[in-house]
């Protein structure tokens, strides 16, 4: 796997970020909620398999283990240090490094496939998003998150994301296209997080939100569909 494959992977400080940093737990809580929520409305039965695509230090994928007991939760990750990490605090999941452009599991492998937060690293999506249709038996969901392009811009200026750790950040309606173009069909697209560390009643106010057609005011974008 060439190191131009990937824009910016996490790193090992980041992830231990992410266990003491209320702003980095947050948005991995909130990340994992949506994920849960679309598991539960768009899949009929208990999925057997689970992938978690850029799967950083697990913890997101230990987490959907937890609602799933029962289920085969494999994780691929870019970052030899994270997959190393994640293999030994989350023993229950099966983590191996990898390319997500270029998968190595057999056809129609998982009912589900998590890509949170990684689409706008990849330096090809496009080939990722056929290599998870590939991967996914029929019926199967994927479900996907990614930064607002606008937010993303703003937090850019202020520094609160390095120049270079994203390649292509896209709006909901390229993301809806890039699925619809790869052979999905969508089930679901909508923003949310109104707030990057959370906030009293978040989730009635997002409602209210999205009913003044005000979207824009979220920073994060989610997108479900189905193989």
């Amino acid at each position: 796997m060439n190191e131009s494959n990937h824009t910016g992977s996490l790193d090992m400080e980041y992830a231990k970020g992410r266990a003491i940093k209320k702003s980095l737990r947050y948005r991995l809580w909130r990340r994992t909620r949506e994920v849960l929520v679309a598991i539960d409305e768009f899949c009929s039965n208990p999925p057997r398999d689970i992938i978690d695509l850029g799967t950083a230090d697990g913890r997101m994928l230990d987490m959907v283990h937890q609602k799933y007991p029962d289920a085969h939760c494999a994780g691929v990750e870019y970052n030899q240090e994270l997959v190393d990490f994640g293999k030994a605090n989350f023993p229950r999941l099966d983590i191996s490094q990898g390319d997500i452009q270029s998968l190595d599991f057999p056809d129609n492998s998982f009912d589900v496939a998590i890509a949170t937060a990684v689409i706008e690293h990849l330096q090809n999506p496009r080939k990722a998003m056929r290599e998870v249709k590939r991967v996914l038996r029929s019926g199967g969901i994927l479900v996907l998150t990614a930064p607002d392009p606008f937010w993303e811009h703003i937090a850019t200026m202020v520094r609160h994301l390095k120049n270079g750790k994203h390649n292509e950040v896209m709006n909901l309606v390229q993301l809806r296209d890039l699925a619809k173009t790869s052979g999905f069909v969508v089930l679901k697209t909508q923003k949310f997080m109104l707030s990057p560390v959370g906030m009293p009643f978040e989730f009635g106010f997002e409602k209210i939100i999205r009913r003044l057609r005000l979207n824009f005011l979220m920073a994060n974008q989610l997108l479900v569909a189905r193989c």
